[in-house]
């Protein structure tokens, strides 16, 4: 999906890239101006899959693939100086892989088609950003999706639930007292590593259908519905969510299932757990 938001540290990324030896970089445009803004970001593939490429795009321990990117941008005060782009790799800490300007390819439409070249080792989810400049260098609007590399292809490995880290039983608060919050944990594998699990979720067997995340983030962003996870680690294959027991809650067991989803499609086996609720 993609989604349009403002992120400091590729801002400064591309303005190194995209202004190179000019003496004033992109700013805050006047009030009386709108700069542009982007309004449609499309990127072709979103997902490269090792089993479907030619064997010329191979070399080793590398793939190299075209990727179609094309922004269309809203009108505005100010007329456009470019639209740049930046490859990222999976840690956004480090340099980009690619970067570069689409040229204009039709009226308020920017397109080209860039060669990358990417790891062929690991699943793994690269970010893509572009960002408009207008004539008075100032800084328009940023859109941001992704590409996912996957090495292996159906039928493949699924992931796996090697163990629920679950207490058995918790206690009810009594009426007035704080909800009580407990940690559910699945230890999840996957043979073409954990960059490949799409997703990890459980549900009450009696409600199938409300169904919950749990997230391998560090407890740093949100977890579904959650504000956040309780994860300690992240990117440890230790699926975490934080869940909170009230004083109207039944008493009794009750029964939830766990499931992991790799981005293949391919399914985990079904593991149960049971956890009491008690007085």
């Amino acid at each position: 999906m993609i989604t349009l938001k403002h992120t400091n540290y590729l801002i400064f990324l591309f303005l190194i890239v995209a202004v190179g030896a000019c003496d004033s970089v992109p700013g805050p445009s006047p009030v009386d101006q709108r700069p542009p803004q982007i309004e449609d970001f499309s990127l072709a593939p979103q997902r490269i899959v090792y089993a479907l490429l030619d064997e010329e795009a191979i070399d080793g321990d590398s793939v190299t693939v075209d990727l179609d990117l094309a922004v269309t941008v809203r009108a505005s005060d100010t007329p456009v100086a470019r639209v740049t782009y930046a490859i990222l790799p999976p840690d956004t800490t480090e340099d980009p892989i690619h970067t570069g300007v689409l040229p204009r390819s039709a009226t308020n439409t920017y397109s080209g088609t860039v060669n990358v070249t990417l790891s062929a080792l690991e699943v793994q989810s690269y970010p893509v950003v572009v960002y408009v400049t207008d004539t008075d260098n100032q800084l328009g609007g940023e859109a941001r999706s992704s590409v996912v590399y996957v090495r292996s292809f159906e039928p493949g490995s699924p992931p796996i639930i090697e163990n629920l880290l679950i207490p058995t039983t918790i206690q009810r608060p009594d009426d007035g007292e704080p909800a009580r919050s407990l940690l559910f944990a699945a230890e999840v594998s996957d043979v073409d590593g954990l960059n490949d699990i799409e997703q990890v979720e459980f549900w009450n067997e009696t409600s199938p259908g409300a169904r919950l995340l749990l997230c391998d983030d560090g407890g740093r962003r949100t977890c579904g519905s959650s504000a956040e996870s309780g994860d300690v680690t992240a990117g440890d294959g230790l699926f975490t969510r934080r869940v909170y027991i009230t004083s109207d809650r039944t008493l009794g067991a009750n029964t939830f299932v766990f499931e992991a989803t790799d981005r293949a499609g391919l399914r985990s086996q079904q593991v149960r757990h049971t956890v009491e609720i008690i007085e």
